[in-house]
This record gives C-alpha cells, sequence and structure tokens, in this order.
C-alpha cells in the first residue's frame, strides 16, 4: 500500500510550526530583545543558565525515549471494536501525529528555554545556542516514512489477525 503525500501534510505541518515558532523567538529576541530583557543579578543568571542547559541536556535523550516508546505503542496498541470501522490509515496518522507533536513540543521547550534565559539578561550566546539545539533536535525528530509505514504495518497485521 503506497503512502501519500496527505498522510505525511499534517505530520510536517506540526514539524514546521515548531520551526516557524523557534525562528520567530529567535528574531524577536535578536531584533527586539534588548527594550524586553529585565536584568537580573550576575549570580542568578549564572544559576539559571546553568539549569537551562542541564534541563536541554536532560531532554535531548529523553525526547529520544519518548518517541522511541511511543513508536513502539503505535504498532502494538490493539484495535479497539469501536476502531475498527475506520479506516487504519488515519488511525495510523493520528498515533503518528501525537507522536511528532510530543517530541516537537519538547524541541519547542528547548527554545523557549533560550528566550527565557536572553529575557533575564543573559547573552546572545545562550539564545543561539540552545534555539540552534532545539532546531537540530527538531530535525532529528522529524516525520519519517518509514516510521510510519511501520505503524501502519503493524496496524494491518492488528486487522487481518482479527
Amino acid at each position: 500500500m503506497p503512502l501519500s503525500f496527505y498522510s505525511h501534510r499534517l505530520h510536517w505541518c506540526i514539524t514546521i510550526t515548531v520551526a516557524s515558532l523557534l525562528c520567530l523567538n529567535l528574531c524577536l529576541s535578536v531584533y527586539n530583545g534588548i527594550e524586553w530583557q529585565q536584568p537580573i543579578p550576575e549570580n542568578d543568571r549564572i544559576f539559571w543558565r546553568t539549569v537551562f542547559y542541564c534541563l536541554a541536556i536532560v531532554i535531548m535523550p529523553l525526547t529520544n525515549l519518548i518517541r522511541f516508546v511511543f513508536l513502539r505503542l503505535n504498532q502494538t496498541m490493539p484495535l479497539l471494536p469501536a476502531i475498527k470501522g475506520i479506516a487504519l490509515e488515519s488511525l495510523a496518522s493520528r498515533r503518528y501525529a501525537l507522536t511528532i507533536s510530543v517530541t516537537q513540543l519538547m524541541m519547542l521547550l528547548i527554545g523557549t528555554l533560550g528566550g527565557i534565559a536572553f529575557y533575564l539578561g543573559d547573552a546572545l550566546n545562550t539564545l543561539y545556542i540552545l534555539s540552534g539545539v532545539a532546531l537540530l533536535g527538531g530535525y532529528f525528530h522529524r516525520p519519517k516514512t518509514h516510521e510510519y509505514q511501520t505503524i501502519l504495518d503493524a496496524l494491518n497485521a492488528q486487522n487481518n489477525d482479527d
């Protein structure tokens, strides 16, 4: 069963929206940030910068783990009797969209941490680093056709077994 462009359209819209929000955060902070900044004392700024970097370091592998778990759940969750009447491609698309949404929102969280650090008076360097890490994570967790296909194949196999 070949995959259509439309089955991945929602997944890519989610990814593009998150990437656009990250870029918008970066642009607004760079061009209007000096007026928006509310500097806090240097010791507090160093503390919060450290906390945000540690959170980013923890969120990246945690997102990978969550994505792996979601993908396996999408493949192994049984079909409920009420769901058996709907198209399996629609069900697979919805399940995969949830996976993409969660992973992309976690990347958006990392970018937001950079914006918060900049708002608290930190330099642009922290904003660039955390936004870059978030965009890179968004690229790593983009929709992949083979993942979607494995979910669809697993649902088809479940449907054929019943």
